[in-house]
């Protein structure tokens, strides 16, 4: 049975924020709690559902020396109960009222997602503040656990050669920044971390100076309000240690890797550093690499797709991914599987030729109007829900931009002119910010 008592806590600083898209007017309030909790609430009234999420602002990233993987050793400790709601009372309830649970941790930050009927909004509320502050960590519930991420980790990685060798190229694509390091730690350092030291990385983390509360759904933001001040609004600050540094160095010089695993056909990587939204001196810089990635790789009329894939049938599979909203620097990225008969070096080349066009001409209009438009009414399709809102919203926040940016995002990358794919394609696609991986299968012969 859980027990609730009432506190109040009185609002430090608050916004209100209100925008209307598509016709459907919501409207976000921002607050503060004294103990420095950040709130941001979303009402959303199309459905009798609401989605909470906690983001903390620790990650992988903040990880050194023997306590890689620490932050997702913890994250899977944070269903092991409290006093209050002891063992796997937790995601017991959730079962029972018809909610979802679940949660992530990536280099930038742990987050916590609990999605249920209205009606239970304050008990997930209730749940979320009680572990925020009264977790049991116990040897008892530690010592199968980290058996279990030990074992994902065989799963994920060592048993995947793909995910091992791309694990080992970040060392490359990051040669400076914590953002080489993988979330889930190596099995030497799941071997050696203690139950202390999940304890004291409790401790120094889980704050709610150092946590940023998302609601988004049919609420009404100040009642909600007085439901998040009961629960939270007694839970004291800590002060947190200094986050580890995430920016890299331009222009570091070519790097390059070749790796021999047991994989069925060859695997070509590339990447190249490159700004976020946080960190480019420049924030169009990010836009308009953003639309980059999908003038290369946005469906089977992209460049990559149509030229390298379809017609001239050099590759089988290609993939780019780049983030924009990383905390620190980020890097754009390309993995691909040439054709059966094509090398790794022919391969390369091909894709740089591509890489190469974006320097010396300019994009016609009719492609960056269709490539943009695409883009832009995916990013607006995918906030349609409250889980895309409420991850935007959080992402956005945790890494140091504005929630506000969520409504502001297809403005700006409308706005990216073929001049700017140009200008930011001759600034970062140099070889000395580019890293490769040749992944080619074992030699079995003897």
């Amino acid at each position: 049975m859980l027990l609730i008592g009432f506190t109040w806590l009185s609002i430090q600083s608050s916004t209100l924020y209100a925008e209307t898209r598509s016709e459907l007017a919501r409207t976000t309030f921002e607050t503060t709690l004294k103990n420095g909790l950040k709130v941001i609430i979303r009402e959303d009234h199309r459905s009798p559902m609401v989605m909470t999420q906690i983001w903390y602002g620790v990650g992988s990233s903040d990880e050194s020396g023997n306590l890689l993987g620490i932050s997702h050793a913890l994250e899977h400790m944070m269903f092991k109960g409290t006093n209050k709601v002891p063992n796997d009372e937790f995601t017991r309830l959730s079962r029972m009222y018809g909610g979802s649970i679940n949660a992530a941790t990536t280099a930038n930050y742990t987050n916590y997602y609990q999605l249920y009927p209205k009606n239970y909004l304050p008990m997930a509320l209730e749940l979320e503040a009680d572990r925020m502050s009264n977790l049991l960590l116990r040897q008892q519930d530690f010592e199968p656990e980290i058996k279990v991420v030990m074992e994902e980790r065989r799963l994920r990685t060592d048993d995947n050669p793909r995910s091992l060798a791309f694990e080992r190229f970040k060392w490359l694509t990051y040669p400076t920044s914590h953002y080489r390091q993988p979330v889930i730690g190596y099995m030497k350092n799941l071997q050696n971390i203690q139950l202390n030291d999940l304890k004291k990385w409790y401790r120094d983390w889980y704050t709610p100076n150092n946590a940023i509360l998302i609601i988004v759904g049919d609420v009404d933001s100040e009642k909600i309000l007085l439901q998040v001040q009961k629960y939270f609004g007694d839970i004291a600050p800590r002060k947190t240690p200094e986050r580890n540094d995430v920016l890299e160095f331009e222009r570091v010089g070519y790097r390059h890797m070749e790796l021999n695993l047991p994989v069925h056909v060859p695997n070509l990587y590339m990447a190249w550093n490159v700004r976020s939204l946080k960190t480019a001196k420049n924030p169009q810089d990010a836009y308009a690499l953003t639309i980059i990635q999908n003038i290369l790789d946005s469906g089977i009329s992209s460049r990559l797709q149509d030229r390298l894939v379809r017609d001239k049938k050099i590759l089988t599979a290609i993939s780019v991914s780049y983030d924009p909203y990383s905390r620190g620097d980020s890097v754009l990225s390309i993995s691909a599987i040439p054709t059966e008969g094509v090398n790794l070096q022919n391969a390369e080349k091909a894709i740089q030729n591509e890489i190469d066009l974006l320097k010396t001409e300019l994009i016609q209009p009719d492609e960056m109007e269709r490539v943009s438009a695409k883009f832009v009414s995916g990013l607006v399709y995918s906030q349609d829900d409250i889980a895309g809102q409420t991850k935007m919203i959080g992402n956005l926040e945790i890494n140091g931009l504005s929630y506000r940016l969520i409504d502001e995002l297809p403005q700006h990358f409308e706005t990216v002119t073929p001049q700017d794919i140009q200008r930011v394609a001759n600034i970062y696609f140099v070889r000395d910010n580019l890293s490769t991986l040749y992944l080619s299968p074992e030699n079995k012969t003897q």
